[in-house]
């Protein structure tokens, strides 16, 4: 049996070397996309908490801004259902403007958000000229004892000069308590 010379040793060690550079790069490599997917993970949750604390931060401001606006909530008692009621205010302020809803809502149910409700309304068909519906926008906007919010508006033009059609959904917003406004 002959031995291992010195620098057959040297060889050996450095071919060793290298085999396990080649295994942990190709771990390396293989690793890569979960390393760069955790790393989007572990941004955008960093991202979140910068982002609440920035708000918990602001609360005072928050709090200032809350209390400018909350005597413009309307607040009604709990056992008052309000479905026909917003249908009425909608009503109102469309035959003022000569604004064309064809179809009223179905039911709908409060959605509650940290103390304030909210009941969307989903009018599907509506006619009306560009006037009309500007003027209803805006007496929607301006009316007094509602918080009224157009959130989705969709129209197109149809056969007849001038007339305008579509769809929206008003999310009415107010407050439970036990006096109403």
């Amino acid at each position: 049996m002959s031995t291992i010379s010195p620098k057959e040793k040297r060889i050996l060690l450095i071919g060793a070397v290298v085999v396990l550079y080649g295994i942990a790069f190709v771990c390396y490599k293989t690793q890569m996309p979960n390393w760069a997917k955790e790393h989007k993970l572990y941004l955008a949750a960093e991202k979140k908490l910068h982002d609440e604390r920035a708000l918990i931060a602001a609360r005072a401001e928050w709090k200032e801004k809350y209390d400018e606006v909350r005597d413009f909530m309307p607040t009604f008692p709990y056992e008052h259902d309000l479905f026909t009621s917003w249908l009425r205010v909608v009503d109102n302020v469309a035959k003022t403007n000569q604004f064309n809803i064809a179809r009223r809502p179905p039911s709908s149910k409060e959605i509650e958000i940290g103390g304030v409700y909210e009941m969307p309304l989903d009018y599907k068909d509506w006619e009306g000229s560009l006037e009309a519906l500007l003027g209803f926008l805006y007496d929607l906007n301006t009316e007094e004892g509602a918080m009224l919010d157009v959130r989705q508006l969709y129209f197109r033009t149809i056969n007849r000069p001038g007339i305008l059609k579509g769809n929206f959904t008003l999310y009415c917003a107010y407050m439970r308590g036990n006096q109403p406004n």
